[in-house]
């Protein structure tokens, strides 16, 4: 068993660590073409597992070529789809990421029908036919410059920097790397592929031995498939529920996408506990489901927290270098889950425990530096000594606010010529923003109209009301 967890790891791994490859090809060549090569290479690994006689067979074919298979067509969809859609982004990947836990379920049921029934070689090659339509879906892959409102102005642009280019054929353009390493220099990008990488330890490794446990328990052929099809629709329902809070958040409660990410890592934690625990086809059927829905909202959680932190220009980059990073912890993590397990059973689950919980605290390292700093005013600057530096021509500082029990008005100190002056004047919103009216203030009361004794003195008056001599403007503040 551990034998054909290296085959699904390996397939898993490789699909992750070739997104950046996919990337710089599709960057430097057609992504329409990527993703028909994409197809075509997914089915005929298919196609190849079903004549393989050996595990080795199964390694090169299952693992290398359908895990290459796998990156080229989920890369190509992703790029594709941030072409055709930017303002919708988090709602449309939702959908998306929704998408893979309906697979889990449709391909369980699939596998088992088409194996158990067909056998190991006719029911891989009816898997193969149903592998065999992403390379249909690629073929209908259309740039979104084709639905563009000023598409002839673009083509335009494109015919004149064509023959810019051939009139400097003598210089060359240097082409653009294969594998783009650029990103690694933002703060962001390292502590996401930092977090991916130990939460990636463990993050896969339940999906692997869900079924192998309840085998194990003793539990019936369709009882698996139930418990991996229940799997499969926990995580598309989880996809949904944190999509639902990051593309229509409320507007009482906002929850910031970092604590999205870090509380379904939570729940794939508590999950992971549990597997280690429970016993009976019950117990596992909750802790799938608790783990699939976390799981779901994990993995849509994290690529929004990469597209609000990360620039959408550099993101399809960042995003496969995020990726690459949990190739290598699930090559590894989930043999050695597999090991620990067999020497203590069930012990392999608090590993990756530990490794999601790891993950969920790396995310607080993620928006660390993006604060940007006060600007340095050049000029001398003071001494130990305490000199005085020369006048500053630039403009006074702005006024700061009031607090909530003052307003603002003219002191009440003023003599009457000077009331009778500034009364004949108009009054206007810019007038009381003069720096004449920066004096000292004290506090005013308010009493609504209608509401005041007429024989009760007031003690912030001291003159007849005929004689008024303040304008208030009263400061209206509201606290949320």
């Amino acid at each position: 068993m551990n034998v054909l967890a290296w085959v699904g790891a390996l397939s898993a791994a490789v699909s992750r660590g070739s997104a950046p490859l996919v990337v710089g090809a599709c960057r430097r060549g057609s992504t329409r073409l990527t993703a028909v090569i994409g197809g075509l290479v997914l089915a005929l690994a298919s196609l190849f597992t079903s004549f393989a006689l050996q595990m080795h067979q199964v390694l090169l074919s299952y693992g290398l070529v359908l895990g290459t298979g796998a990156g080229l067509v989920r890369e190509t969809a992703g790029l594709v789809l941030g072409h055709y859609f930017r303002r919708r982004r988090e709602f449309v990947e939702m959908v998306v990421q929704a998408g893979t836990g309906v697979g889990i379920a449709l391909f369980s049921v699939f596998y088992r029908e088409a194996v158990g029934k067909l056998g190991w070689r006719l029911g891989l090659q009816s898997v193969t036919g149903a592998l065999f339509l992403a390379f249909f879906l690629g073929l209908i892959y259309r740039s979104a410059s084709l639905y563009h409102p000023q598409r002839r102005a673009i083509l335009h642009l494109k015919n004149q920097r064509s023959k810019v280019k051939e009139k400097k054929s003598a210089t060359k353009v240097p082409t653009q790397p294969l594998v783009d390493l650029s990103p690694l220099g933002s703060r962001p990008v390292r502590m996401l592929m930092l977090a991916a990488g130990a939460a990636g330890f463990g993050l896969y490794t339940p999906a692997f031995y869900i079924a192998l446990q309840g085998y194990q328990d003793g539990l019936e052929a369709s009882s698996l498939v139930l418990l991996q099809t229940c799997l499969g629709l926990a995580a598309a329902l989880g996809c949904a529920a944190w999509g639902v809070v990051t593309a229509r958040p409320s507007a009482q409660c906002l929850v910031s996408r970092q604590y999205l990410c870090q509380a379904a890592l939570l729940g794939v934690a508590v999950a992971q506990v549990a597997l280690g625990s429970v016993e009976g086809y019950h117990g596992l059927v909750l802790a799938s489901g608790l783990y699939g829905a976390s799981l779901g909202g994990a993995l849509y959680s994290l690529k929004m927290l990469a597209l609000e932190r990360l620039r959408a220009r550099h993101f399809a980059r960042s995003w496969a270098l995020v990726q690459a990073a949990e190739a290598l912890p699930i090559l590894l993590g989930v043999p050695l889950t597999g090991y620990m397990n067999a020497n203590s059973p069930r012990v392999g689950y608090y590993a990756c425990t530990l490794s999601s919980l790891c993950g969920a605290a790396l995310l607080f390292l993620v928006g660390w530096g993006r604060q940007p700093t006060s600007p340095v005013l050049p000029g001398p600057r003071l001494s130990s000594l305490g000199a005085v530096p020369p006048p500053c021509a630039c403009p006074p500082p702005p006024r700061p606010r009031l607090p909530k029990s003052q307003s603002l008005h003219v002191p009440l100190d003023v003599e009457d010529n000077v009331h009778e002056r500034e009364s004949e004047s108009i009054h206007t919103a810019e007038h009381y923003y003069q720096p004449q009216f920066h004096a000292p203030l004290r506090p005013s009361k308010s009493v609504p109209e209608g509401l005041s004794h007429p024989h009760q003195p007031d003690p912030y008056r001291t003159r007849p009301r005929r004689y008024r001599d303040v304008t208030v403007i009263e400061q209206i503040t509201t606290s949320v």
